[in-house]
């Protein structure tokens, strides 16, 4: 698979059980905000487990924000884009912000992950900022992960369309083969709801 960068030994381009009542502190702009969260656990290629660390030491579980990654029991994607974002975000630190709604209906926490520890193959690259790299548009951009954006929580939607166009001009990731896609992970889940990969 063509990707542009590398990251450790692969190519790059660029809300926990417990702890749902507790006061997370999530921003609402990652630019000017300090509260930072440790990824601690990668359920597949949009969904993480971060820990908020201090006294409080609260996980939660956060579904990113205007993407859907394959599952993976659909594809071989599926398990490329986890393994993809355990290479890019396990242990690392994130700011997480979120956006009209906080929680979906299973009770995670939707936000928008941002990096905060880029490392320093990464900060080399002249089109990478060195902080608050938008994980959600990284995994886009590589085809990891699809432009999956329904309103209210559409704040940065345009800049994940322009992360998609890219991807697919590119023929990156899901995009390598073929410009489009003949079945999506959420149309997948609907047909398969047994089958669904349980996060």
């Amino acid at each position: 698979m063509a990707l542009l960068l590398m990251f450790s030994s692969c190519c790059l381009v660029l809300s926990a059980a417990s702890g749902y009542n507790i006061d997370s502190g999530f921003s609402k702009d990652c630019s000017t905000s300090k509260k930072v969260f440790v990824v601690i656990k990668v359920f597949d290629g949009d969904t993480i487990l971060v820990n908020a660390g201090g006294a409080s030491n609260h996980s939660f579980k956060i579904r990113f924000l205007g993407i859907d990654a394959f599952e993976s029991n659909q594809n071989i994607y599926g398990k490329q884009a986890k393994d993809f974002l355990t290479k890019l975000a396990l242990n690392k630190t994130v700011c997480i912000e979120t956006d009209i709604e906080e929680k979906d209906r299973y009770g995670r926490t939707l936000g928008y992950v941002f990096l905060k520890s880029v490392s320093k193959d990464l900060n080399k690259e002249k089109n990478l900022r060195k902080k608050d790299l938008s994980i959600n548009e990284v995994l886009v951009k590589n085809g990891q992960a699809l432009l999956y954006a329904f309103p209210p929580n559409i704040k940065y939607v345009d800049r994940l369309k322009e992360s998609q166009i890219y991807a697919r001009q590119n023929m990156l990731g899901v995009w390598e083969k073929e410009s489009y896609i003949k079945e999506t992970p959420a149309q997948w889940r609907h047909k398969h709801p047994h089958k669904k990969y349980k996060k």
